[in-house]
């Protein structure tokens, strides 16, 4: 019976297999990437900041810890399984399928020993069959970590804890029994909340036709709540789809920055936010997630860039806004124009570039006596003059009101 050597004396083609894979790492990991892209069609539709990024991150840690348990003639140990699992969590989240994540491994054990075997000979055989051998044992053992951190990762989202907080947001934004919730679900409440209606822009990567654009939307997702979960712990409630929604953040103290919590979601995202925020008690949160959501309308009408907004910074648009006969009669007043969109075009930019005609022919692409012809239309249609002191207010209230009722 022939005695095997030790993993760091395995040799082919008269140098350590070990030694080979750490001198040509950089073209392996290359290898296995133009590999897995060319064999494995989901990975074609994942962003490339994604593949450079993370995928190309496990590459590196899956090729050097097979490279160690070589050398030191071991099986992976726990913590080189543990970044495996870590990395099947994160395709978990973004719900990439399992078995193009077994399907990859696969491809980088075949390029490991393709890689490793290279220049061997026919003296080289029986040190080519252990290698081959200790390769097939990592597969295994790399599939079961790929396994389990995957499916713990699905058990753990659809599971106690997921479904304890679903329902901890559905009853403070509904109203209901929230303490008795937070105890059933071993929940601890902040003192406040800080209450955030959110919007989304898109990501770059969900309008690429090379890229799923359902993966895209669960990635930026993903990303901009850990950005919270970062800043603020696990306490962090939310409900979110593509577009936006809500968040709620336990707030301990004077909490941080809001602003640059904000920005820093938006960034790991890689999208912009518009949001309305407002603190709350947690008996106060229904009541405050309709108004933010109200603000956050009214930044919408209004056309404000995208940042971190308070009902006092659109008091006026705000209650301007509010359901009632004025609205309803100041909305009316407008009414002349929807036979002229040109013409609520011309308006709409007027006010929102502060009444700078120039500015607005600009924008509009136009002559600036195109502008003023328009804006002597509507004071003929309507009755109130954009261009004089008197009618200003009027129409930027009337203006405010249509788009209340007409969003």
């Amino acid at each position: 019976m022939t005695e095997h050597k030790s993993g760091g004396d395995l040799t082919l083609g008269g140098q350590r297999v070990h030694e080979r894979l750490t001198r040509e790492e950089p073209e392996l990991i290359a290898r296995v990437l133009a590999r897995i892209q060319a064999e494995v069609a989901d990975y074609r539709r994942l962003p490339v900041e994604e593949l450079a990024g993370d995928i190309a991150g496990i590459t590196r840690q899956a090729v050097r810890a097979f490279a160690r348990s070589l050398r030191e003639d071991r099986e992976l140990n726990a913590a080189e399984l543990r970044q495996v699992g870590a990395s099947a969590v994160r395709r978990a989240e973004e719900g990439f399928p399992l078995e193009a994540v077994l399907t990859a491994y696969h491809v980088g054990a075949r390029e490991i020993f393709a890689v490793g075997s290279a220049s061997s000979g026919r003296a080289d055989v029986a040190d080519l069959l252990d290698v081959a051998d200790r390769v097939l044992a990592f597969v295994g053992t790399v599939t079961g970590a790929v396994t389990r951190g995957y499916l713990e990762e699905l058990r753990t989202k659809v599971g106690q804890e997921h479904t304890a907080r679903r329902t901890l947001l559905s009853v403070l934004v509904d109203g209901g029994p929230v303490d008795v919730v937070a105890r059933s679900a071993g929940i601890t409440l902040p003192a406040r909340y800080l209450v955030l209606s959110v919007e989304l822009g898109p990501h770059a990567d969900e309008g690429s036709p090379e890229v799923d654009a359902a993966i895209a939307v669960r990635r930026k997702l993903r990303r901009f709540l850990a950005a919270f979960e970062r800043c603020c712990g696990d306490g962090v409630l939310a409900s979110l789809d593509g577009p936006g929604g809500l968040v709620l953040l336990p707030v301990a103290g004077r909490g941080p920055d809001r602003h640059a919590v904000l920005d820093a979601a938006g960034r790991a995202a890689g999208v912009t936010v518009l949001a309305a925020a407002e603190t709350a008690a947690p008996s106060e949160v229904r009541a405050v997630a309709a108004q933010t959501g109200e603000v956050l309308d009214v930044l919408r009408w209004f056309g404000r860039p995208p940042g971190l907004y308070h009902l006092d910074d659109v008091l006026v648009e705000y209650q301007l806004t509010r359901p009632g006969a004025a609205r309803d009669r100041l909305a009316a007043a407008l009414d002349p124009l929807d036979a002229h969109p040109e013409l609520v075009e011309t308006l709409d930019a007027y006010l929102r570039l502060d009444t700078n005609r120039r500015r607005t022919a600009a924008q509009l692409h136009v002559h600036p006596n195109t502008v003023d012809y328009r804006l002597r239309r509507i004071r003929d249609l309507t009755g109130i003059d954009p261009l004089h002191p008197a009618g200003l207010p009027r129409i930027i209230a009337a203006s405010a009101a249509r788009r209340a009722t007409h969003p």
